[in-house]
């Protein structure tokens, strides 16, 4: 298996010598990104028997479609447990399917509910645009490919529609209102 000696850090290519040279110099870890797979590297030293040992880069994390991963899987040692701190917004290739909606219909619902809230009355214009959300009463990730009218969508404001999803049938416009006199 051939080893990494390239990363991408603060999204610039590094050498391996360079990632060494950066990290025992700086005061905090520096996190390294694996210049194939995009998952997080650290900077390995090469060994006693530099032949068989040459600098490289280690992936925390075995990551099988990687060329440069090896099969030993090392811990992610940059914060403690208890640390508040996390590592994010590195970048990760993911395949997702969604079901698509119909952008012209959503805005006939919007402009039909006068970009008011059906549930709550919120309304709001703000840079030009209106803040509301096209709400389907019968949501299209269960089931597949159908035909959708107007009347079977609603306008929400983002909370009321977030709301409405806090079950796997979502709740209608009245059960909305109901849960906001709750609160």
């Amino acid at each position: 298996m051939k080893a990494a000696v390239k990363c991408i850090y603060k999204n610039e290519e590094l050498s391996i010598d360079e990632a060494i040279e950066l990290r025992s110099s700086s005061k905090e870890r520096p996190f390294f990104i694996c210049i194939s797979c995009g998952e997080p590297v650290r900077a390995h030293k090469a060994g006693a028997n530099s032949a068989n040992s040459a600098a490289h880069f280690e992936h925390h994390k075995r990551n099988y479609l990687c060329p440069f991963s090896e099969g030993k899987r090392l811990s992610d040692d940059r914060f403690a447990i208890d640390d508040p701190r996390a590592i994010e917004g590195y970048q990760k290739d993911i395949k997702i399917l969604s079901s698509t909606r119909n952008v012209e219909l959503a805005k006939n619902r919007k402009l039909k509910d006068g970009y008011t809230c059906q549930a709550c009355g919120f309304k709001l214009e703000l840079n030009e645009r209106y803040v509301i959300e096209c709400h389907h009463k019968n949501p299209i990730g269960l089931g597949g490919t159908r035909e959708t009218k107007l009347d079977e969508l609603v306008s929400l404001c983002p909370t009321c529609h977030r709301i409405a999803h806090t079950r796997e049938k979502p709740l209608d416009v009245d059960e909305i209102i109901e849960a906001r006199k709750k609160l």
